[in-house]
């Protein structure tokens, strides 16, 4: 990184299965090392992102307005092991273990009771969060008549009005037509991201990839390769 400070920004990684600890380092990367965003896990062990032991590193990083960048947590769990041959594996383990996340923010009220959290949901594509849109505002419709006899939801709107506010994603260079995307994740919530140097990456021609696409007008291009992630991260 040396040289390349202005450009190349670290993220703090968080100790998770020590979530006592989580806002304390939140604090100490932020207000001593400079740092201006930090990794949330996808999920721990049984917990879920809507256990309450998280919260107060929810409440730390809204205060300090530090986005959570979630990425998935390698191909670890229950649908992706069912597999041994690794295709398979990596195909399932990037969306299913960002979904995991998403419906515990959304779905289990945290977006709701921290309701100026912003996080980023890394490697999973612009038109992967639009089925889980449909489908959790489907699911709301229903829920709302009969809640107050079978449970309790923790939301006062539609679950994807929190992924419009709350949520961001990255877009893949190649994937398919973003108009869907850009109209319902908005184009000011949608980020580049190269995935470099792994395999499957589409560098050196994820910025040039996104220059040329046609769906795109110049003011998207430029939002998706620079201007949301200089909002996001207040730069």
């Amino acid at each position: 990184m040396k040289g390349y400070e202005d450009r190349l920004l670290p993220v703090a990684m968080i100790p998770a299965g020590c979530p006592e600890e989580m806002p304390n380092e939140l604090r100490r990367c932020v207000k001593e090392l400079g740092f201006k965003v930090a990794h949330l896990a996808s999920y721990h062990g049984h917990r879920n992102l809507d256990d309450p032991s998280f919260f107060p590193y929810y409440e730390a990083a809204q205060e300090l307005d530090v986005p959570l960048f979630c990425h998935p947590n390698g191909f670890m769990g229950p649908i992706t092991e069912r597999f041994t041959n690794f295709f398979p594996m990596h195909v399932l383990g990037r969306p299913t273990n960002c979904t995991q996340a998403l419906i515990a923010l959304v779905c289990g009220g945290v977006f709701e009771q921290f309701p100026r959290l912003k996080v980023a949901f890394f490697e999973c594509s612009a038109e992967w969060p639009l089925y889980w849109m449909h489908r959790m505002d489907d699911d709301w419709d229903w829920a709302q008549e009969v809640q107050q006899r079978h449970m309790k939801i923790p939301l006062s709107m539609k679950p994807s009005d929190y992924m419009r506010r709350n949520c961001y994603v990255t877009l893949e260079a190649d994937e398919g037509n973003l108009a869907q995307s850009l109209e319902e994740v908005g184009e000011d919530h949608i980020l580049m991201a190269t995935d470099y140097p792994h395999f499957d990456s589409e560098y050196p021609h994820t910025v040039s990839g996104i220059r040329e696409r046609s769906d795109l007008t110049a003011k998207q291009k430029e939002k998706i390769l620079g201007i949301n992630a200089e909002q996001l991260l207040n730069l």
